[in-house]
């Protein structure tokens, strides 16, 4: 019997979106399940040109979270989705409504710090086993909430394209279970304020492949801004498959050119030409290592003592890894502890915070050419 899917296999592709910017993101406050924030006029604008960025998509239904901050960008890019779209149905899902902070909904990040900090160091570093009173475990809940979301929308939905609008904890949930990532890497991904990923599910299948994660380029963002400061490393990884044509992705160039790459480390399987070139032209220092000291080098970086870094000694090294896949796997085995992602011709970014117990995926990024209020991405 032959198991090959015929080229017409109808794939569901879903489209997720963060609200925009709001006021509580401004103020640095837990937003949670509360509805009290709105969006800044940045948030507007930044919603805006989300939706432009959506215009190449003829999406079959829209669901979104019910609370104001979601409801409002779902309403900007339904008005930059009617210029060139029929737009589909809309639906308010109770199910995407975001994590509930319960006592911390409204405070501020640093006085939970100070004021909860046995909690708060729960929270940072074991989210899975974080609670409220001992009774409620709010991430738990919230993969259950996804995964029910899940078995709702996919069959309904077979080989259609949805666009799903709500929050970063809400997203984060939905991609780890499509993907079966575990709540304890729940910090582990990032969501940024309007970032656009895309997963694509087959029929019958409640497992999707993560196609592409928080994309910022229709921001003007030449890199998704980093959630946990400018502190650490910062890794870029990309295929040496992508390597010898490194060249044509201006995308990589114009990150060059703009200085947000400091360091370009290549393992030994991938070719001199054109990385020392490369190396050369753009005054890089280049390093080329074994395999097995990359992943060392991941190790001793992801167990280094932490110790607080205060803004005057904060300091961010980015560094562009050409590697081959194999390796590359490893690196984001060791990051999520899956081997479901695939980021052949595209950019993963990989952060590991000064502070933080944990790293964080930042993004999956399409290579090819994107502007600054558009993004370009296979369908």
């Amino acid at each position: 019997m032959n198991n090959l899917l015929s080229p017409s296999t109808p794939f569901t592709k879903i489209i997720l979106v963060r609200h925009a910017r709001t006021t509580y993101n401004e103020q640095g406050r837990y937003q949670g399940s509360s509805d009290e924030s709105v969006l800044t006029e940045q948030g507007h604008q930044d919603a805006l040109f989300t939706g432009l960025a959506l215009q190449q998509y003829n999406f079959d239904a829209i669901y979104t979270s019910p609370l104001t901050r979601v409801q409002q960008t779902t309403q900007v890019i339904l008005g930059a989705l009617k210029a060139t779209n029929n737009l589909p149905p809309v639906f308010i899902e109770p199910k995407l409504t975001e994590i509930s902070m319960s006592d911390w909904q409204g405070l501020f990040y640093q006085e939970v710090k100070e004021n909860f900090a046995e909690d708060y160091s729960c929270w940072q570093n074991t989210p899975h086993l974080f609670t409220f009173n001992n009774t409620f475990f709010p991430v738990i809940e919230l993969f259950k909430q996804a995964q029910q979301f899940w078995q709702k929308i996919l069959t309904k939905h077979q080989g259609q394209t949805i666009l799903v609008v709500a929050h970063g904890g809400t997203n984060r949930a939905l991609i780890s279970t499509a993907v079966g990532l575990n709540p304890e890497y729940y910090h582990s991904l990032q969501q940024s304020n309007c970032g656009i990923s895309c997963l694509e599910f087959l029929p019958d299948n409640n497992f999707g492949e993560l196609k592409y994660l928080n994309v910022t380029s229709h921001l003007g963002e030449t890199l998704p801004k980093l959630k946990a400061g400018k502190t650490g490393w910062r890794w870029l990884l990309l295929s040496k498959a992508n390597a010898k044509n490194i060249v044509k992705y201006s995308y990589v160039t114009r990150l060059i050119n703009s200085n947000s790459i400091e360091l370009l480390l290549t393992d030994h399987s991938v070719s001199k030409y054109p990385i020392e070139e490369l190396a050369v032209q753009y005054k890089l220092p280049h390093l080329s290592l074994a395999q097995n000291h990359f992943l060392d080098w991941q190790q001793t970086i992801i167990k280094r003592p932490k110790h607080f870094v205060n803004s005057e000694q904060a300091s961010l090294t980015t560094g562009l890894i050409i590697a081959s896949d194999k390796l590359l796997a490893q690196i984001l085995h060791t990051t999520l502890n899956i081997n479901t992602l695939n980021i052949t011709d595209h950019l993963a970014i990989i952060h590991y915070p000064q502070n933080y117990s944990y790293s964080i995926l930042q993004g999956i990024l399409p290579l090819m050419e994107v502007s600054s209020r558009k993004l370009t991405v296979n369908q």
